[in-house]
């Protein structure tokens, strides 16, 4: 991918750059929010990692420029500690996800995933569109976690074309998708926790490889459900696993959960979402958004 970083922090550009081309990625840099958008103007970019404050442009004002183009690529911004109110804001405004200085590479790694994902899976059939309108789809999967990406692709391709999201929100849409797709199949039909995940991921996704192939856990299925209207989009994700407390789920209105690592996924979920709950065993998770939102 082409990635774009606009900081004007030396020590910022440079582990982003470092990280970014490792991963095999080509990076462009500008140290202002003018210098940024001239060079997303000009190149073919595929992902922004801006900072909160810039010089000439700051980072929300540039994210509503680039938003203002109907522009689809994906927005990181990269925000200072206890910052929790430009965070939500830079999501409201369209940003994919934000990155709390200073910036964990794991944290940093499963972003990059997800700047990826949603670069991918955009292009979609009429014969797809038409029939997305007309029923209630059922989709059954295996704990295949390579391929969530395009399955969330193919489940959210119609949602800004009828009203249901705006363009810019249709990133959050994928994002969140992923999250509650993806928490199924690891912690649900997997059972593996969120600790081995922050502290080791190759141990975790090793794991993952070697339990999805072994009993019980190579028989447990994934059911999504998704029902598109012109008033509403409900998505139902349901594994076969032991479920989990959802009970004592952290507050998703208090802002500090933001800055939390575990649980964040859901707690971004509860809060872009108008309806989210689940089943008594917590193995079933229903997400509804309706068209008529004024946020």
């Amino acid at each position: 991918m082409n990635l774009l970083i606009a900081d004007e922090a030396t020590e910022v550009m440079d582990f982003l750059q470092d990280f970014f081309v490792k991963a095999g990625h080509s990076v462009f840099f500008a140290r202002d929010g003018e210098e940024a958008l001239r060079i997303f103007r000009k190149e073919e970019i595929e992902g922004i990692f801006c900072a909160l404050t810039l010089p000439k442009l700051g980072g929300l004002e540039l994210l509503k420029e680039i938003k203002s183009t109907n522009s689809r690529r994906p927005f990181v911004m990269l925000c200072p500690q206890n910052d929790t109110e430009n965070a939500l804001n830079a999501l409201q405004l369209g940003a994919c996800d934000y990155l709390i200085k200073k910036i964990n590479p794991l944290e940093l790694q499963r972003t990059l995933d997800r700047v990826a994902s949603l670069n991918v899976g955009f292009h979609f059939s009429a014969y797809a569109l038409d029939h997305l309108l007309q029923e209630t789809r059922t989709l059954e999967i295996g704990n295949d976690f390579e391929g969530v990406n395009r399955i969330i692709a193919f489940m959210t391709q119609d949602l800004s074309s009828y009203g249901i999201l705006k363009q810019e929100q249709l990133f959050r849409m994928n994002l969140l998708l992923k999250e509650a797709i993806e928490n199924a199949i690891f912690h649900g039909n997997l059972e593996l926790s969120s600790e081995m995940r922050r502290k080791n991921p190759q141990l975790f996704y090793k794991t993952a490889e070697q339990k999805r192939d072994i009993d019980p856990y190579k028989n447990r299925r994934l059911t999504l459900q998704y029902d598109i209207s012109r008033n509403s989009a409900k998505y139902v994700v349901r594994d076969e696993g032991k479920g989990f407390a959802h009970a004592d789920l952290l507050d998703p209105a208090d802002p500090d959960n933001l800055l939390r690592i575990e649980g964040r996924g859901l707690i971004m979920i509860m809060n872009f979402m108008d309806e989210v709950f689940w089943n008594d065993r917590g193995n079933e998770i229903t997400m509804v958004r309706y068209r008529k939102r004024k946020t």
